[in-house]
């Protein structure tokens, strides 16, 4: 059976038997073995090219101080060893062999061999070598519980503790077993590897006489693939451990179809990150500057270009357009390009451009725009791959992805992210309140949307640092060279048109691109896109629920949060009791008097009566020239906004009462020179009234104002958006004073009837 055996492994394809009589001499481990003196220490790996993976690699190196023994073979050399998502790699055997021959006599040296693209190290050379002396082999092979890539040796594997089936990615010997291993027998480059030292293993004279062992235990190598539960992460002052086994390896391994998973260990090991120190976890990597880009240093920044894309109908396009020409970017460094695909949002964007871009003190390197009439008729994907070509032709540094619906808080986005020098990466952006974000975690097979086990962590920023996860979108940073290289692309027959994105990510991992997120700084968050209306004029007025942050950041004064830390004497009173604070943004103001007064005929006609037949009763006492919010369904967007923001000032200034939430009526006045231009003394039907000025006295009316009888007290000249706050009822009789020209439009609300 041995013969038949041999004559077997002579026979596979690829091996040319080879002269074997010459014995060569091993160093033989003994208790009295001092350790290995540094220079007798060596590592080997192959690496055709220094991409992401391989970058960790050495990192993992460095912070042991092991990077000083590492040997990368086949650096910018053609890759001679197949297709590796299938049986390949004797090329790797055949660049080790023609490197390892200069130690070939060395009895003391010992030699590792590992791959680079999907391994990281966990230990320093010194507990590596002791543990490798301690197992009393002249070589040691990882192992896994997976045989590959010829099933029907299994019956010949000898039985050992733990594993028993060979893993060739990570092996490592005395140097004068190394080069016998490696002369077992001629291999053609496109031969199997891991074959190939299978057949050195199970060939049992060469095993023994060479005392070659698998380490099935994982004493120094684990391989991930059917074995990622066998590890504890061993935060903080632990260290990784196979539980199951009892030891602590010191060299990972994510073979297979485990390479995501090796990457989220990653995320922590070695140095990376210990989320037990401190109340967010510490970021070891975010601490080092080798490899970053100094963004302050503005005249050596990158050029780089933006794309906007407009794919779908969005809330608040003009906030997204503003905040991305207003980035702290120097302008003759910063190419811009918008792709609008929508027709509704044409007009509008046309007129965002004539003011950043045609009128404004911005001179940007380029400028385009493609309006609907050049992008509807042609795919997303292409859209998103023209644009990224357009970066290879500028020869740009940096490429920014910029989908509408993201929402940017922060003007220094565009350096925060070059300054990581990332090949992708994004900032973490989420919906407010949701878990719903523009990273995941991990992907299943199909390349969807996978939950990680830290996803949440991140997610809720109870682990702030830089990760690299398995999919990123809408605001992505890609630099240029990894365009140039051809790496990216959101070319993917496998997936449709609606999934651009996942064909993008799915080209990025399959290329040995790492999708990096950072989460140490809020520069924005995700709107949601779903039930935006279009029927009318100002459709992001009724977004307070959809997007109560966006809502509030367009329409909310930005002075308003300031009073929310105020004292009720530190409010002005321009009278007794008449409290003033900004609530309402200029933008508000315009859109709300635009939207009523583009409605069809006059929605103001037929008011300013007593008979009112909107007014339960039909009867108003002080008939007025309004509009209710009843009339423009917009009476529960008004609750919210009194509940949200109103209520906190009311309990400051009016103390002890606490708004009950009510308001029956809330409306929009209209005074007019030809029209209603003033109206009588009065009570209001409410507990406390506001009164929100909408345009501005003196330029767009003259006159007017409101007038506190019994305190004898006007207050006119109120700024848009201002609100007064005042008592409705017994206290504060007041009158509308005449306006003398213009139209002068408030909105009041009684509140608490």
């Amino acid at each position: 059976m041995l013969l038949l055996w041999l004559s077997l492994v002579a026979g596979v394809q690829g091996l040319i038997p080879v002269d074997n009589d010459v014995e060569p001499e091993y160093a033989v481990a003994t208790d009295d073995d001092e350790s290995t003196p540094s220079d007798y220490f060596v590592i080997f790996t192959v690496a055709t090219e220094e991409n992401d993976p391989f970058q960790r690699y050495v990192r993992s190196l460095k912070i042991f101080d092991m990077d000083q023994h590492l040997q990368t073979l086949g650096m910018n050399e053609k890759w001679l060893g197949g297709d590796m998502n299938y049986p390949g790699g004797g090329f790797k055997v055949n660049l080790l062999k023609k490197a390892m021959e200069q130690y070939k006599e060395e009895d003391d040296m010992i030699v590792m061999f590992t791959d680079s693209y999907d391994v990281i190290f966990l230990a320093d050379r010194e507990e590596i070598v002791d543990n490798f002396k301690s197992t009393g082999a002249n070589f040691l092979i990882s192992a896994e519980n997976y045989i590959w890539p010829d099933q029907s040796l299994e019956s010949q594997y000898p039985d050992i503790k733990g594993k028993k089936y060979l893993c060739s990615g990570m092996m490592m010997g005395y140097a004068t077993t190394f080069w016998a291993i490696l002369n077992y027998k001629e291999i053609e480059n496109t031969f199997d590897d891991q074959l190939y030292y299978t057949h050195v293993y199970l060939d049992p004279n060469f095993r023994e006489k060479h005392k070659i062992q698998l380490d099935g235990t994982s004493k120094i190598f684990h391989n991930l693939h059917g074995a990622e539960r066998e590890i504890d992460f061993g935060f903080g002052s632990k260290r990784v451990t196979n539980w199951e086994q009892g030891t602590q390896p010191q060299v990972l391994h994510g073979n297979g179809p485990t390479k995501l998973s090796l990457n989220r260990f990653g995320n922590y090991h070695p140095k990376v990150f210990d989320p037990t120190e401190g109340f967010k976890g510490k970021c070891m990597v975010c601490d080092e500057k080798e490899g970053t880009i100094n963004v302050e240093d503005t005249e050596n920044l990158p050029t780089i270009l933006t794309t906007m894309f407009i794919t779908e109908r969005t809330p608040f396009i003009d906030y997204f357009v503003n905040k991305t020409f207003t980035q702290n970017y120097p302008p003759e460094k910063w190419h811009v390009r918008i792709y609008n695909r929508v027709w509704g949002h044409a007009d509008h964007i046309q007129e965002l451009v004539n003011y950043h871009v045609t009128n404004g003190d911005k001179k940007f390197a380029s400028f385009e725009l493609k309006q609907p009439k050049e992008t509807i008729s042609k795919k997303i994907s292409d859209l998103y791959q023209e644009g990224m070509s357009t970066c290879a032709e500028l020869e740009c540094g940096f490429y920014f992805v910029m989908d509408s619906v993201i929402t940017l808080t922060d003007d220094n986005v565009l350096k925060d992210l070059i300054h990581w020098n990332k090949s992708v990466i994004t900032t973490q952006l989420t919906q407010p309140g949701q878990y719903w974000s523009n990273f995941w975690g991990d992907v299943s097979k199909d390349g969807f949307y996978k939950r990680s086990t830290d996803y949440f962590n991140m997610v809720k920023r109870e682990r702030l640092g830089l990760w690299n996860v398995a999919f990123v979108n809408h605001l992505v940073a890609i630099r240029g060279d990894v365009i140039k290289d051809k790496k990216v692309s959101y070319v993917n027959t496998k997936y449709d048109d609606s999934n651009y994105d996942v064909g993008f990510n799915s080209n990025a991992r399959k290329n040995n691109v790492f999708l990096y997120m950072v989460n140490l700084k809020e520069h924005g968050h995700l709107k949601r896109m779903e039930n935006y209306t279009s029927h009318r004029v100002h459709n992001d007025l009724w977004q307070i629920f959809t997007n109560t942050l966006d809502w509030k950041l367009n329409y909310i004064h930005p002075d308003f949060d300031k009073y929310l830390t105020k004292t009720r004497p530190e409010f002005p009173q321009p009278c007794p009791d008449v409290y003033h604070f900004p609530l309402l943004s200029t933008k508000f103001s315009w859109h709300i008097i635009h939207e009523l007064e583009s409605m069809p005929g006059d929605i103001f006609a037929g008011s300013g009566k007593t008979d009112d037949k909107r007014l339960q009763g039909g009867y108003e006492n002080v008939p007025t020239v309004d509009v209710h919010f009843t009339q423009i369904n917009f009476q529960q967007e008004w609750m919210k906004l009194l509940r949200d923001y109103v209520a906190p000032i009311q309990r400051l200034v009016f103390e002890g009462y606490s708004f009950h939430g009510n308001a029956l009526l809330s409306f929009v006045v209209k005074y007019h020179e030809e029209g209603q231009r003033e109206l009588r003394p009065h009570h209001d039907h409410s507990t406390f009234t506001t009164n929100t000025a909408l345009n501005r006295q003196g330029i767009d009316y003259q006159g007017g104002g409101s007038y506190f009888i019994r305190q004898n007290c006007l207050v006119r000249d109120v700024d848009i958006g201002w609100t007064l706050m005042h008592p409705g009822r017994l206290t504060h009789y007041h009158e509308g004073k005449p306006i003398t020209q213009g139209t002068r439009y408030i909105l009041v609300s009684f509140n608490d009837p």
